[in-house]
């Protein structure tokens, strides 16, 4: 986990189940990653105020990441069909051993 997590460091659409806190926090941007802790930043809003929090907890407490690769805005033209198939293809692409092997 601890890995994973430095691979996060400073990425966008990331999301953290925390168990001590019994949920998620949306979007985090991952500051530091060591001696089996982590440092994220968050916000929260409300209708009055938005907070900007800074939270250190232990790596262990950390049960799931969740990373949001691609938004695709939903319409129901060719267009965007072909554009949704085209990003398929290219996340499974990356995903495969084959693009690892191209990469090195």
């Amino acid at each position: 986990m601890e890995g994973k997590l430095r691979e996060l460091i400073g990425k966008p659409g990331v999301w953290l189940y925390i168990q001590s806190s019994n949920g998620w926090f949306k979007n985090v941007e991952i500051l530091e990653v060591g001696d089996n802790m982590l440092t994220f930043r968050y916000e929260s809003e409300s209708d009055t105020e938005r907070k900007i929090w800074e939270k250190t907890t232990r790596v262990d407490n950390v049960s799931e990441i969740e990373v949001r690769l691609v938004v695709v805005p939903k319409c129901n033209n060719p267009q965007m069909a072909d554009i949704r198939g085209q990003l398929s293809k290219l996340l499974q692409k990356e995903s495969s051993p084959e693009f690892d092997d191209r990469m090195n």
